[in-house]
């Protein structure tokens, strides 16, 4: 999907290839950053502030319409936003639940989640076709500020620390 979008801004196509496959390199980047804080964030702040760089990577590359720079600047901000988000999905719930009930919770938004994950890219790809770029990263944008506020609620919502 993202090298479709690419190209809808005329990026030559071994561009939007390369450019593309350094998305996973930056999640993993992130992870991996999350990985060293050890346990200093829990998953709905990591989620918060994942939630947070999403939109200024969609912004950067709707206003720069596809240079170069707004291209690099929306790999890296959304690479480490969909890489922190996936840390966050696997553990947001402990800040909600217990460990015993971790499993139970996990299963019950499995279903919602991947079917969420399986209609984006074909959605977002027909989008894209139809509607073009813009109103394609502006629907995007909606979306990401959706999260954005969830997440915000979600904080507000935080069980009291024990103790």
């Amino acid at each position: 999907m993202v090298i479709d979008l690419f190209r809808s801004f005329a990026v030559p196509g071994y561009l939007a290839v390369g450019f593309g496959s350094a998305i996973g390199f930056i999640q993993l980047s992130a992870r991996l950053f999350d990985f060293l804080g050890g346990n200093r964030w829990d998953g709905l702040t990591t989620g918060l502030v994942a939630a947070a760089i999403m939109p200024p990577a969609l912004l950067a590359l709707a206003l720069g319409e596809g240079a170069e720079w707004s291209i690099i600047l929306f790999l890296v901000l959304y690479g480490l936003s969909s890489g922190a988000m996936s840390v966050s999905r696997a553990t947001m719930p402990l800040v909600f639940f217990s460990s015993a009930e971790y499993g139970a919770v996990v299963a019950r938004l499995g279903l919602p989640l991947n079917l969420a994950f399986a209609a984006a890219p074909p959605f977002f790809s027909f989008l894209l076709g139809e509607a073009g770029n813009r109103w394609t990263l502006a629907f995007a944008l909606l979306c990401s500020l959706g999260a954005l506020a969830s997440m915000a609620l979600l904080s507000r919502m935080r069980p009291a620390k024990p103790g």
